[in-house]
């Protein structure tokens, strides 16, 4: 008999037995990709929430601000069901913990996230309320995960050294320059800078260019972030349409009183030259009708401010005040130590009528009386008062609102001064002091400001 060709009984049997074991294997080998791939993925976002939450941890931890914008965000945690919270806490207490759900995770800049998670800011913890599973446990915290190096995104303080910034700003014809520098004035070559007026909610990245142009008046919030994340925060008060400058030996800003923003609590008032003729603040309450507010400074009935600034005998001076009156009883506005003999701001009258000049003697009157103004003071509403004293001609001059409503030639000098002080009702809102006599155009410069600023009428 012949050898019979093909496959006999036994070999088919054979490579039948191989042909399973081998699907078999892919099979296995298929499952167990997917499943790893399912593990990177989980793995990553929960990286990319966890570095995210180390940096607003940060960011929160000494400025106000920034904790009462993220603590809103998300929502409570009573929104989950019990039984879901105990499985993903675990022993961790509740305590702290907020919502996020795949599209509240895009409020803190991470888009295509898979999963919700909680957060707690305050321990920078993140869990996972999807999970994954791993030889049939689930896992919920980057740190349970088998085989997992957690120290490469667990909170670490990178601010250990504490960084800080210069803010060097140029004047242009119509607007500001400003440019960001490290603490010893030298240019910054990476990281990023962001910009906000500190009133709106939205920063403008400016990106890795260290300068940007602004051109509208205010206090600046300027936020320089470093390679590694790290956020330096400062505030810049750009006045725009520049004051007058020539002359000024005290500026007084409520908007921008402590020199870099604005305190609801100091009890200095910044002088803001860099003479360092700071006023200081006494038997202030700091409640509805006493101390700071947004844009003005406010006075009751005891309070009182001292401006250290100085003047020899018969010297010219100009003062600006913006003021709003908020009653009318007797007001110093704005008076120096020897008052009645140098200089003296004040309404007297119960219907706002005004009182400022110099020297005021019964034979003499070397000062502005309301027959010679023939104004008087609003209610609520906020003036410029602008007076104006020449030593050499004994011309006074005073304007309201950048109009002249009197002026007269003194026949005696005013004594010396040695510091100024306000006190009683009223608000104000800016005070500068000058050791020069304010020409009509720059008197109008300002208060063209004043009006933008204050909405003046």
């Amino acid at each position: 008999m012949k050898n019979q060709k093909g496959i006999t009984l036994t070999t088919l049997v054979i490579t039948i037995v191989v042909m399973i074991i081998i699907a078999g294997v892919t099979t296995y080998s298929g499952f167990e990709s997917i499943k790893s791939a399912q593990t990177t993925i989980f793995t990553q976002e929960l990286e990319m929430i966890q570095a995210k939450v180390n940096v607003i941890h940060e960011k929160r931890k000494n400025n106000d601000e920034e904790k009462l914008y993220y603590d809103k965000l998300g929502y409570d945690i009573t929104v989950i069901n019990e039984e879901t919270l105990l499985q993903v806490l675990g022993e961790s207490s509740k305590e702290g913990f907020r919502y996020f759900s795949k599209e509240d995770l895009k409020l803190i800049d991470l888009d295509d996230i898979k999963q919700d998670v909680i957060i707690n800011f305050d321990t920078c913890e993140v869990i996972s309320l999807t999970g994954i599973e791993i030889d049939g446990v689930k896992y919920y915290k980057l740190k349970d995960l088998p085989n997992y190096n957690w120290y490469e995104v667990e909170h670490v303080n990178k601010n250990v050294e504490e960084k800080d910034i210069i803010i060097d700003q140029t004047k242009l014809s119509d607007s500001y320059r400003i440019t960001i520098k490290d603490a010893n004035g030298n240019s910054i070559n990476n990281g990023n800078v962001s910009y906000k007026l500190h009133s709106d909610e939205n920063w403008l990245l400016n990106g890795n260019n260290m300068s940007f142009i602004v051109n509208k008046p205010g206090i600046y919030d300027v936020k320089y972030t470093d390679t590694i994340g790290n956020e330096v925060i400062k505030k810049q008060f750009i006045p725009i349409c520049d004051y007058t400058t020539d002359g000024v030996i005290a500026y007084y800003d409520a908007e921008n009183n402590i020199g870099n923003g604005h305190s609801n609590t100091t009890n200095i008032w910044k002088d803001l030259t860099g003479n360092e003729n700071d006023a200081k603040l006494s038997a202030f309450n700091f409640n509805e009708q006493s101390g700071w507010k947004e844009k003005t400074i406010q006075l009751d009935d005891d309070d009182e401010i001292i401006y250290p600034v100085q003047f020899p005998k018969s010297s010219t001076i100009s003062v600006e005040i913006v003021l709003t009156e908020v009653s009318y009883k007797y007001m110093e506005i704005l008076s120096a130590d020897n008052s009645w003999s140098s200089f003296c701001a004040h309404t007297w009258n119960d219907d706002g009528s005004i009182y400022i000049g110099g020297n005021y003697e019964a034979s003499r009157k070397d000062r502005f009386i309301p027959t010679d103004i023939n104004y008087k003071l609003p209610l609520n509403k906020p003036v410029l008062l602008t007076y104006t004293y020449n030593a050499d001609t004994k011309v006074a001059r005073l304007y309201i609102n950048g109009e002249k409503k009197a002026e007269k030639v003194y026949v005696s000098d005013p004594e010396e001064i040695t510091s100024f002080s306000t006190n009683a009702q009223g608000q104000y809102h800016r005070i500068s002091i000058y050791n020069k006599e304010l020409t009509q155009e720059e008197i109008i410069n300002n208060f063209n400001v004043d009006k933008e600023r204050f909405n003046i009428k």
